[in-house]
């Protein structure tokens, strides 16, 4: 099997743990600014929307959803979340990072995103993901929301890792033996 970009840089031999392997290779990929074209905002101090996708933001009593159309052949770096939600792939494929390696989303599927998650992505052809957040608070000016929905540095997010905070449970209903 023909491994993709993100399984070969992945795969690179490092002994760090999850989290600095990550920003390692951000750093990586961003020092060389010049070959890889890299966007920032705000000087990397905020939440980037790269040029190459389109978003939409959604906004209900209690929720916040986004809605990504990523180019194929596009690879990135996520913010840091702040809170559990969950990621949908609609359409297409995307490939990410977890403390587990790489993984393989093909639409349609979805991953339950824990509070201080940040992943490397590769999305090979076009693709749609979409996120939903809460927000109790109705927030829906958006750089309110990328503040208290997101974190651009582990500084800004703080050390004080969350727990797993998903737990499934079973509808009976369905379970039956």
């Amino acid at each position: 099997m023909v491994k993709n970009e993100l399984e070969k840089i992945w795969d690179l031999p490092s002994k760090l743990p999850y989290k600095k392997r990550v920003e390692e290779l951000q750093k990586i990929f961003t020092n060389d600014n010049q070959s890889n074209k890299v966007e920032f905002r705000n000087n990397g101090k905020s939440v980037l929307y790269p040029n190459s996708s389109k978003y939409n933001h959604y906004f209900s009593d209690g929720l916040y959803v986004r809605e990504m159309f990523i180019h194929g052949g596009y690879f990135g770096f996520t913010v840091i979340h702040n809170t559990a939600n969950p990621l949908f792939v609609m359409k297409g494929t995307m490939w990410c990072t977890s403390e587990d390696g790489v993984q393989e989303l093909v639409a349609p599927t979805f991953v339950l995103s824990e509070p201080g998650t940040k992943r490397i992505c590769y999305f090979p052809k076009d693709s749609v993901v979409v996120t939903v957040h809460p927000n109790p608070d109705g927030l829906t000016d958006l750089d309110e929301v990328e503040k208290e929905f997101f974190s651009v540095t582990w500084e800004e997010y703080g050390d004080d890792v969350k727990e797993k905070v998903w737990q499934m449970v079973e509808h009976k209903e369905y379970y039956k033996k």
